[in-house]
């Protein structure tokens, strides 16, 4: 074999072919070999095309045992093997394809699946480095390598060979905006941007694939703390590509994180009036997040609608629940706040917190059924009983039914849970006065102006 080889443990270089108890004698003659291994190919590639991988590797193994120095039949029978999740005959099959055919890439590219479908990491690299000395020039071989790595999570291998198409000097800008998004999602912002850059400047790039990179960089440069780029970038990417929706979600992201939330829902509006929802695609990414900054901006009725059209079109949607019950909670209508978090429940009954958010909605519901208020408080504590937020409703429930001493148990627990928050001491030193204890009053007080002295509204 070829001195490029040697990267290959010597192992692979001695284990092409089958094994002789593999295959059974062929007094076939040559004429017939040939008849009978074509007749095996197209039938084993007619199984395979139809699914049926099992008698795919069946025929292409037949076959090998018939030419046994064919890549094709190997390389065929690695590909079934593979299909069926039987990996470790797949890489055997494609290491010999490999030996037998090094000048062929194919082999290499599926070793590199079939290695990380096996978790082999160690061998992911041996086939990687010898991807790298065999065909060093070969971009769409490294542009598609890193693109399934990072499919993977395997960040650090596909970042190196995504340098290694950039070593390339290939001028496929699909390939090199791919490598400045894995370069943004490992970290390396400098160099995300500026190969994304570069991209946005060559005048013969097509739009999307500038606005692509548009992204990239608008994307880096929030990272890097840089915002006014960022929001100079994304901008751009909309100006290129109008129909690309995640131009639109991302700088009304931006926005959302900068809580200016007018500006993300202007943003979010014109996506959607550029990318309209259509009766096969469902419910539009755009409904969540601006259904949430409606909301954030107090443009209340405008997000109730937007969120209630979302749980209308996609009902699991947890969040936009808890939005619109804060939308309703902030109009003062504890009702719907109370009934939209009771849907919650029913729908994702182990949401953190929904029953504890919906007893205290009922707190605020005129006239208060304390009785059912303790009630949801005992199915909160059956999920999380040691949450201080559960003892502090209950001990406020107890306070307002004038159950002093068991409002002050619950309130004291509240403070053993949760010793850092003072509305638990504001609301014990309530009920201490209460039971006329001035002093415990005085000392629970001074307790929690020593926690927060700014504080202005303990009460939560």
């Amino acid at each position: 074999m070829t001195g490029t080889m040697k990267s290959l443990p010597a192992i692979l270089l001695l284990s092409c072919g089958l094994r002789a108890a593999d295959c059974v004698p062929s007094h076939l003659g040559e004429k017939e070999t040939l008849a009978r291994f074509q007749e095996l190919d197209r039938a084993a590639q007619a199984a395979f095309d139809s699914g049926q991988y099992g008698p795919a590797a069946r025929q292409y193994r037949e076959a090998a045992c018939l030419v046994p120095k064919s890549a094709r039949a190997f390389y065929g029978l690695g590909l079934a093997e593979a299909a069926a999740s039987n990996f470790p005959p797949a890489r055997k099959a494609l290491e010999t394809a490999y030996a037998l055919l090094p000048d062929n890439r194919m082999p290499l590219a599926m070793l590199v699946r079939v290695n990380v479908a096996m978790k082999d990491i160690d061998q992911v690299k041996t086939v990687l480095r010898t991807a790298a000395e065999r065909f060093p020039g070969d971009a769409d071989l490294h542009s598609g390598l890193a693109r399934f790595l990072a499919e993977n999570q395997l960040l650090d291998l596909a970042l190196a060979e995504s340098l290694r198409f950039e070593q390339t000097g290939s001028t496929d800008t699909g390939s090199a905006v791919a490598l400045a998004a894995l370069e943004n999602t490992v970290g390396a912002y400098g160099d995300a941007i500026r190969n994304a850059t570069n991209i946005e400047e060559q005048a013969d790039a097509a739009d999307s694939v500038k606005a692509s990179a548009a992204g990239v960089a608008g994307l880096s440069y929030e990272s890097m703390g840089q915002r006014e780029e960022a929001v100079r970038h994304l901008k751009l990417a909309i100006q290129l590509a109008p129909s690309q929706e995640n131009s639109y979600l991302a700088l009304a992201f931006l926005y959302e994180k900068g809580q200016k939330f007018q500006e993300a829902v202007e943003v979010l509006q014109q996506g959607r009036s550029q990318i309209p929802v259509s009766p096969k695609s469902g419910s539009s990414n755009f409904l969540l997040p601006l259904g949430n900054n409606l909301v954030w901006a107090a443009q209340y009725q405008a997000g109730i609608d937007v969120l209630n059209q979302l749980i209308r079109e996609a009902p699991d949607t947890a969040e936009a629940y808890v939005r619109l019950a804060e939308a309703y909670r902030d109009t003062g209508r504890p009702e719907l706040e109370t009934q939209t978090l009771r849907r919650l429940s029913h729908i994702h009954p182990d949401y953190p917190m929904v029953r504890v958010l919906t007893a205290r909605a009922m707190l605020t519901m005129n006239p208060v059924d304390y009785a059912a208020v303790l009630a949801e408080l005992a199915q909160a504590e059956t999920r999380t009983p040691n949450d201080a937020d559960i003892s502090y409703i209950r001990g406020k429930v107890f306070f307002a039914m004038n159950r002093y001493q068991e409002a002050v148990t619950a309130l004291r627990r509240a403070i053993a849970l949760g010793p850092m928050d003072p509305g638990p001491y504001y609301q014990l030193g309530l009920t201490y006065r209460k039971l006329g204890e001035t002093d415990l009053a005085s000392q629970t007080l001074d307790r929690m102006q020593h926690l927060k002295p700014a504080a202005t509204t303990p009460e939560r």
